[in-house]
């Protein structure tokens, strides 16, 4: 561990990874890094020597001739869901990954490694971005992603204005003084490939993840301030003691939906129509969710979960927040996902199509940044040696 590897030292161990079937060099190259760190846990992680090791290591396996302008991907490593060790399916997948567990396993500061990964194939699918269709109450339909930004219209006592960076604002110009009758409804619905953010008239912060969509109305007045979601988002609501914030969710079965209350919170809730689960964590605050005559009071660090199958609600005592999250933060996360789920998250970020050829089991953990193309996604997953992907246009062939 003295940084003084020859490329030919590298390459043979490159061999001898790629050849080893029992997993003992992996665990021994990890237990190497695990021994530096107790030796000396202050000592600066060199980023450009580890980024330098990958390099050469991925060179040893890879053509003289490499595609220029390498894209720096941030990612915390993928490996697979068993002991905290790697299992080299490939060399350079372990050695590219070596320097991402010296940096994860050190206390401070937490952020990923950089990794530098060369090869982007011609048939790409680029990550999704700020997108959707706000549905007036007349009917009328804007496209958010080709209109100018500044004020969009007027709607009663509301002002509607669109910044950069994929925000709608909703402004209550006279305070809530519309009647009941009068009270007209707008729906911000995202694609797949697209994301939104929406600050509501009383000041609540909506983030909608791609494939969802929002109902509202555009003045709150009486009692609640109500809300109905498809898919998912995040919330952050503004405090209003007299006026409790209500999400209805439809969950995609006839008979079942979700309700969430809150007074001023933060929580996400997924409840996407090809997911078994509706998840509701909670951040910050307090909520209760309903559903089916059961009842759940949330603490933050806590969720619940709405089995659709069984119309089942339970608690969660112990929820990861920030994996949760991670899609509004600008990660796709995958940790403890299998290859449905993962595929899932993909199929609505990157607006594709998937492909199985045969049953894959294979399961994953780790994040990965939402802006790069599918294929650096794709590429990480590999490295588990469970799932080979091939991108045929806008599908992704899945094959063990």
């Amino acid at each position: 561990m003295n940084q003084s590897a020859t490329d030919a030292e590298l390459t043979e161990l490159s061999d001898l990874i790629g050849n080893d079937q029992t997993g003992d060099i992996a665990r021994q190259l990890e237990d190497l890094l695990q021994e530096r760190l107790s030796a000396d846990p202050a000592e600066d992680y060199d980023t450009a020597y580890w980024d330098d090791v990958a390099g050469r290591i991925l060179a040893s396996d890879r053509p003289e001739t490499a595609v220029e302008g390498p894209l720096p991907v941030p990612v915390i490593s993928l490996r697979r869901q068993s002991r905290m060790r790697w299992i080299p399916a490939a060399a350079a997948a372990l050695l590219l990954l070596s320097g991402a567990l010296y940096w994860l396993l050190r206390t401070a500061p937490r952020q990923p490694a950089v990794i530098t990964i060369i090869h982007t194939p011609d048939n790409d699918i680029a990550p999704g971005g700020n997108k959707a269709v706000l549905t007036l109450a007349d009917g009328t339909q804007v496209p958010l992603d080709s209109v100018a930004k500044g004020t969009l219209m007027q709607q009663g006592n509301t002002k509607i204005t669109q910044s950069a960076g994929g925000q709608l604002t909703y402004t209550a110009q006279k305070g809530y003084n519309e009647t009941p009758a009068a009270l007209q409804y707008n729906t911000l619905r995202t694609p797949r490939g697209g994301q939104f953010q929406l600050t509501l008239p009383d000041g609540t912060k909506v983030w909608l993840n791609a494939a969802s969509s929002l109902k509202y109305p555009v003045a709150f007045n009486g009692r609640t301030r109500q809300v109905e979601l498809t898919g998912e988002a995040y919330f952050d609501v503004a405090r209003n003691a007299d006026m409790p914030f209500r999400v209805t969710v439809r969950t995609g079965q006839n008979r079942d939906s979700l309700d969430v209350a809150v007074l001023g919170t933060q929580f996400n809730i997924m409840a996407y129509e090809d997911e078994a689960l509706v998840k509701t964590p909670l951040l910050e605050g307090a909520v209760k969710v309903s559903s089916g005559g059961s009842n759940q009071q949330l603490a933050p660090g806590q969720g619940a979960h709405l089995d659709k199958q069984y119309n089942m609600l339970t608690l969660q005592p112990h929820v990861n927040t920030e994996e949760a999250v991670a899609w509004k933060n600008g990660y796709i996360q995958l940790e403890g996902n299998d290859i449905a789920s993962a595929m899932r998250q993909l199929v609505r970020w990157y607006n594709m199509d998937v492909v199985y050829t045969t049953p894959v089991h294979a399961h994953f953990r780790g994040i990965i940044p939402r802006s790069v193309p599918v294929s650096q996604v794709l590429k990480m997953m590999e490295m588990t040696g469970e799932v080979h992907f091939e991108i045929r246009g806008k599908q992704i062939i899945v094959s063990p």
